[in-house]
């Protein structure tokens, strides 16, 4: 079971809370969500951890957050921390990359004077971040695509310009797919956003939003954008501090609930699409507070490296343990989180840094201690989606047997 650990009485948090999902004045809920924010999980510092266990995947451990807002670029009403408190922030807490999603509106790419709002704010936030900036946390200038009736999208590590070059207005108004098409064919990562934060019948008015990603809980229709980021989003958002610390604690009185869920739910797309898939973390913050949400294994400590990263799957969520996941088969070499292997009927796996639990499928299958090595039978045939749970962290999948992943 996830240990949540409050660092203030829960009673205040809770009033908090309840005044924030409540929809207070904008300075009043702002200072809530912060309220209750600050006795959110904190995970453990890297330094704590140690040296890692893996022993073929880049050693580097870096500690981020995919997933924030600032205003400017947002609106005052939606963020209320600017870049200044944003860099002072990231720097307390130890961030070594920060992915800042301001929203975009949907289908901003079929209106001129949209596109150019979109990339002067860019262009301003850049300026802004590179005139104040310590040099540790490296900032990620994406964006969050924000469609109210079918999800929201978090777009990253592409050149805007170029990919709106790519695809002319009248282009993008005929085939609107064509703008995520060319976003990830230039290098950019698309991560899905809260994708099962449905509606809550609550008397709170921000519980009854539906901010899931309708692919997946609705059999209606999307249109087509919506379902190119389907097809080719690598990433899926399964720890959202918000959802969890919020509406899944509070008003839902089980806090893990739908971190586990969507966790869950990556296993079974990965199936049914046959293609990787990499669970990420976000803060998803609006005001006074930012958390290490997402780790990866990198060469180094830059943009492009954090992006092979998680292009690779070297990623693990909420807290670092889960990162020293590793598997083989008996008597091979040990292969680190995002690897693929061969068929094998058996594997063994190890981690440190806490307990661990093997899941495969979605299906926890084994359990061993600290630095321990477990034999994990697969006993059904083909591919296997292999994570972990360490600690209070989880991995994304290491593949065996899957021709996909390879």
């Amino acid at each position: 079971m996830i240990e949540v650990r409050a660092r203030r009485p829960i009673a205040a948090g809770l009033c908090a809370g309840l005044l924030a999902l409540a929809g207070c004045s904008r300075p009043a809920s702002h200072y809530a969500i912060e309220t209750v924010m600050a006795s959110a999980y904190r995970p453990p510092a890297l330094a704590t951890m140690g040296s890692p266990a893996a022993s073929a995947a880049p050693g580097l451990v870096l500690a981020g957050d995919m997933h924030c807002h600032l205003s400017p670029p947002d609106h005052p009403r939606e963020a209320s921390r600017d870049p200044a408190a944003t860099v002072a922030l990231a720097a307390d807490e130890e961030l070594d990359f920060l992915v800042l999603t301001p929203h975009v509106p949907a289908r901003f790419f079929e209106h001129e004077e949209l596109r150019a709002a979109v990339l002067a704010a860019q262009d301003r936030l850049r300026d802004e971040l590179a005139a104040r900036s310590t040099g540790r946390t490296v900032y990620v200038i994406g964006m969050e695509y924000t469609d109210p009736v079918y999800g929201h999208v978090g777009a990253a590590f592409a050149d805007l310009r170029a990919v709106l070059a790519d695809v002319p207005v009248d282009e993008a108004r005929a085939h609107p797919g064509r703008f995520f098409e060319r976003f990830v064919a230039r290098g950019g990562f698309l991560v899905i956003n809260h994708p099962l934060s449905t509606p809550l019948d609550s008397s709170f008015a921000m519980a009854r939003a539906d901010l899931s990603w309708r692919p997946f809980t609705s059999a209606a229709p999307v249109p087509e954008e919506i379902a190119t980021v389907n097809r080719l989003a690598p990433g899926i958002e399964a720890y959202n501090m918000v959802v969890t610390h919020l509406r899944d604690r509070y008003l839902l009185l089980d806090t893990p609930r739908t971190l586990l869920a969507t966790m869950a739910r990556v296993d079974r797309e990965i199936a049914a699409q046959q293609r990787r898939l990499v669970p990420v973390g976000g803060s998803d913050s609006h005001t006074d507070y930012l958390r290490p949400t997402t780790y990866v294994r990198a060469a180094g400590r830059s943009e492009a490296a954090v992006r092979d990263a998680l292009a690779a799957g070297r990623v693990c969520v909420r807290s670092p343990e889960a990162c020293s996941f590793e598997v083989r088969a008996p008597g091979g070499v040990w292969q680190g989180v995002g690897a693929s292997l061969g068929a094998a009927p058996v594997i063994e796996a190890r981690a440190r840094g806490g307990d661990l639990e093997v899941l495969v499928g979605g299906e926890a299958v084994a359990s061993a201690d600290d630095s321990e090595i477990v034999r994990v039978p697969l006993s059904k045939p083909g591919c296997a989606v292999v994570r972990a749970r360490v600690g209070d962290g989880f991995s994304a999948p290491i593949y065996v047997g899957c021709p996909f992943a390879g």
